[in-house]
């Protein structure tokens, strides 16, 4: 067993508050978020001069840790760096994992109502600094990236919220941390030249919620990720395909061969290896 049986216990009688609330509230932020980019041509005016000067006062920082940290917003990378989180709590996991379908419905589907272009689609390249890829369609609102790692990040902090009761300055500590890297990583979608601000706002929100919703499941539904527990030898394999699947992305030229991401490949590597061999020398 991975980890310890009373980590997959659920808790029926949570308070349902806990969920109801903040849900609330990231609905109506990111409805009064969404209603601004109804008007494209006003969306885009109203963030002209602080999209430029967020994107220049970036680059006081290498390009290269821009780079690297504008990837953890891609679920390929993200998932298999975070699989060490097996070996401590698959319900953490889960959650993560679970937030993931929402998260890349949500995003798809904003970004085709909305079709708010992107900065590169509306300024000259000689205006702003553009790292790694140039991304010019019609996708901008809200940050794909930016749901991705506020989803991620979200799920964490509502399984960490629940288990925790006690320890608050730890707490507090490890909150702080994960809405760091949250934030962190959706700025650098404006310092690469990819994103307005705004759309890293709805995005966080949006992110938020789909967190929330991958905890809900993991806690109230445990059968869809149970088997991860009772048959560590599965949990294994999928980490070591994911693992698979971005080395290979990484060999074609798919994925750039970023530090990060040759991190996330040994990252699951690792963890899957050493999952599916005590899986076996268990049995």
């Amino acid at each position: 067993m991975l980890i310890k049986p009373e980590l997959c216990k659920i808790n029926v009688h949570s308070n349902k508050s806990f969920y109801w609330k903040p849900f609330a509230l990231f609905l109506l932020f990111s409805a009064l978020v969404s209603s601004i980019a109804l008007n494209k041509d006003q969306y885009i005016a109203s963030q002209l001069k602080v999209f430029i000067f967020g994107n220049q006062t970036f680059q006081f920082l290498p390009q290269y840790f821009w780079h690297n940290v504008t990837y953890l917003g891609d679920a390929l990378i993200l998932v298999p760096l975070l699989s060490f989180i097996c070996l401590f709590s698959v319900k953490a996991w889960a959650a993560m994992f679970g937030s993931v379908p929402p998260a890349f419905i949500i995003s798809h589907a904003g970004k085709a109502f909305f079709a708010i272009p992107r900065p590169a689609a509306v300024l000259e390249h000689d205006q702003f600094t553009i790292i790694g890829r140039t991304l010019a369609a019609h996708t901008s609102f809200p940050s794909g990236h930016t749901i991705t790692i506020f989803t991620a990040m979200s799920a964490l902090i509502f399984v960490y919220l629940k288990q925790d009761k006690h320890h608050s300055n730890l707490r507090n500590s490890v909150i702080a941390m994960l809405l760091f890297i949250a934030t962190i990583t959706a700025i650098s979608r404006v310092a690469v030249g990819a994103h307005w601000p705004a759309d890293l706002l709805l995005g966080a929100l949006l992110g938020g919620m789909a967190g929330m919703s991958g905890e809900y499941l993991s806690r109230h539904y445990s059968k869809w990720w149970n088997w991860a527990v009772t048959k560590p030898i599965y949990l294994g394999y999928f980490i070591l395909n994911f693992c698979a699947l971005l080395l290979y992305l990484t060999i074609s030229g798919e994925t750039p061969a970023l530090f990060i991401v040759w991190v996330a490949i040994i990252v699951s590597g690792t963890v899957g290896t050493y999952i599916s061999l005590k899986a076996i020398l268990l049995k």
